[in-house]
């Protein structure tokens, strides 16, 4: 089992796919259009106080603060792009029944499923490696020179993409059909689980373990940043107090381990 096999046959199957490329455009697209705008705005906002003009967001766009804010920016295109790229994936992999294909050519179900592991964790790195040229064309841009990237915000990118895809995925293979999965994990992502989680909240038991959901762990990885004052604000209660990125990271890789499990059982035993 040569994983740089299996990235290679994924690679000569989705390359081709117009899907995957109307995908993969939109990601850069949009990610380079929203930080685009995100920046402009940003920089020529004004507010005016005792007589004095200031930029009170321009501190957002100076190294370290750009990597956490084009992180959160980014987390937009993961959540949405990535997720659904992930649905799309799959489900159409069902429907042109390419995976018992597969598997009719001589990889094994464990084979099929470890290649599909690997051209995620390779989509993932892809989208981070977008989301470092971004930051590093916007500082060029600034004339700051090359700051190095924050480890803490390029891991947190890193995981939550491959933690959108692979639940993306998981939503694909569980509904298969491209539809339903596709409104499925958008509900989810959008306002089913925040939904669940209050109603457990106010209902059953008022707890800090409910922002260790999925979604609410995967968006902690990239969180937005703000002053200290609104931060001290959001986090006088311990329920809202955000998940420290610590917490998130190991709650995502916890995650990252329960999707790959579920994703390689549902691969192995089910009806292909």
């Amino acid at each position: 089992m040569n994983p740089l096999h299996l990235l290679k046959l994924e690679w000569m199957k989705y390359a081709p796919s117009g899907t995957f490329r109307v995908f993969a455009a939109l990601y850069v697209g949009l990610f380079s259009l929203v930080v685009f705008l995100a920046r402009s705005a940003g920089q020529n906002m004004t507010f005016t106080s005792n007589g004095e003009i200031t930029h009170p967001l321009n501190g957002l766009f100076i190294y370290p603060h750009d990597w956490e804010l084009l992180a959160c920016i980014g987390s937009w295109m993961n959540a949405f792009v990535l997720g659904s790229l992930g649905v799309f994936m799959i489900t159409l992999e069902f429907s042109n029944r390419t995976l018992r294909q597969s598997v009719i050519f001589g990889l094994t179900r464990l084979e099929v499923a470890v290649a599909k592991l690997v051209w995620a964790i390779a989509l993932a790195l892809a989208a981070t490696g977008i989301y470092m040229i971004l930051a590093w064309g916007g500082e060029v841009m600034d004339g700051s020179g090359l700051g190095l990237p924050p480890a803490g915000c390029v891991l947190g990118f890193f995981l939550q993409a491959l933690g959108y895809l692979l639940l993306g995925v998981l939503a694909g293979l569980v509904i298969r059909q491209t539809a339903l999965a596709f409104l499925a994990y958008l509900a989810y992502v959008l306002f089913l689980e925040t939904v669940l989680r209050w109603i457990f909240y106010f209902s059953v038991a008022k707890t800090r373990l409910l922002l260790f959901l999925p979604d609410q762990v995967l968006g902690a990885l990239t969180p937005m940043p703000v002053p200290e004052s609104v931060s001290s604000m959001v986090n006088s209660s311990p329920f809202t107090r955000p998940l420290s990125l610590m917490e998130a990271a190991v709650g995502a890789c916890l995650y990252l381990v329960l999707f790959a499990l579920l994703f390689s059982r549902r691969i192995v035993k089910a009806d292909l």
